[in-house]
């Protein structure tokens, strides 16, 4: 069977950018939905309830039709940007705190 993939490869190489926008754009699709509802709790609970989200699995889900080499650079990529958004939360509690 034939599989087609959402992303290119040039020359048989894996456009690897192409695989990190598509996470970033993923991501903050996801964060937008879920900012719904953390403006309606404080910020370490916004804190712990992020900590529970199994964003590996929601990439991995989504991209289950994928080669496992872009499902690791996508997973990889959202994991990032989850411990970003992490510690600017962090840093944003602690000023508060201050």
């Amino acid at each position: 069977m034939f599989k087609l993939s959402r992303f290119n490869r040039v020359d048989g190489k894996l456009d690897e950018h192409e695989v990190e926008v598509w996470a970033e754009s993923y991501f903050y699709n996801l964060m937008n939905i879920f900012n719904a509802f953390f403006t309606r709790v404080d910020i370490s609970e916004t804190v712990d309830r992020m900590s529970c989200i199994p964003f590996d699995e929601l990439v991995a889900k989504e991209l289950e039709n994928e080669s496992p080499e872009i499902i690791d650079i996508a997973v990889n990529k959202t994991l990032e940007l989850v411990e970003i958004e992490m510690e600017l939360l962090q840093v944003y509690m602690d000023d508060k705190k201050a």
